[in-house]
């Protein structure tokens, strides 16, 4: 029986004339999307749920809200002492770090604790209380979060600290569905998540690229222009 959870695309995300393989899968709290050209529409088919599968197995282990995920048991022990990570997440953690010292702290996947004490985390904003505010920026901040790159193991400074990896992990995770369809030999793949994170491989058949439409940030059904991408994201 199919997957229930892999769907074809309502709204497709290309502009091309031809008519792709598509499949769609619903994670990360948004809807991912590959549509997909070649000679065999089995092994199209194939290759993309394997992609799709590989989207939830990262969801699982990176997922900020499920307890059973791994970044859910570094945020509850990494306070306690040394906590060994598999390479993919240390990877990321790497990254984030990286990220973080090149903006200066602008950008934080520690900030969950000021998102919480500003209402932002599942609310709708609300003025903190100063003594609120001043505990939570004591645990915010890239600089709190320890890396053994030579054990894959991560620590935090003091007890509060929590890791979300809601910024990264989407962008990561159709990065790995492209190398997937890559390794499966798919030359010609659009693969987007929620629509505002994609990797174009290749281009439809007789185009120079995959035309994908930018929607008008405040006027609904309304698109500012149109771009044509080939082996980029």
């Amino acid at each position: 029986m199919p997957d229930p959870n892999t769907q074809r695309p309502h709204d497709p995300t290309t502009l091309s004339p031809n008519n792709p393989t598509t499949l769609a899968r619903n994670a990360m709290a948004t809807r991912f999307e590959i549509a997909m050209f070649g000679e065999d529409p089995v092994h199209l088919r194939a290759a993309g749920e394997e992609a799709l599968e590989e989207i939830e197995r990262l969801e699982a282990q990176l997922s900020f809200y499920r307890p059973e995920s791994e970044l859910s048991h570094v945020n509850a022990r990494a306070a306690e002492g040394w906590v060994t990570v598999s390479p993919t997440l240390f990877y990321l953690l790497q990254n984030a770090q990286r990220l973080s010292r090149t903006t200066q702290g602008a950008f934080d996947p520690t900030v969950a604790p000021l998102m919480r004490c500003w209402g932002f985390a599942g609310g709708t904003g609300t003025l903190p209380d100063p003594d609120d505010l001043r505990a939570a920026r004591e645990v915010v901040g890239m600089e709190r979060v320890q890396l053994d790159e030579e054990n894959y193991a991560v620590r935090f400074e003091r007890p509060g600290v929590t890791l979300d990896l809601g910024s990264l992990g989407k962008g990561y995770a159709v990065e790995r569905a492209a190398m997937l369809l890559r390794e499966n030999g798919i030359e010609r793949a659009l693969i987007h998540g929620g629509t505002s994170t994609l990797v174009a491989l290749g281009a439809p058949p007789g185009e120079s690229g995959w035309r994908v439409a930018i929607q008008h940030p405040t006027r609904e059904g309304e698109n500012l222009t149109s771009l044509s991408l080939r082996d980029t994201s």
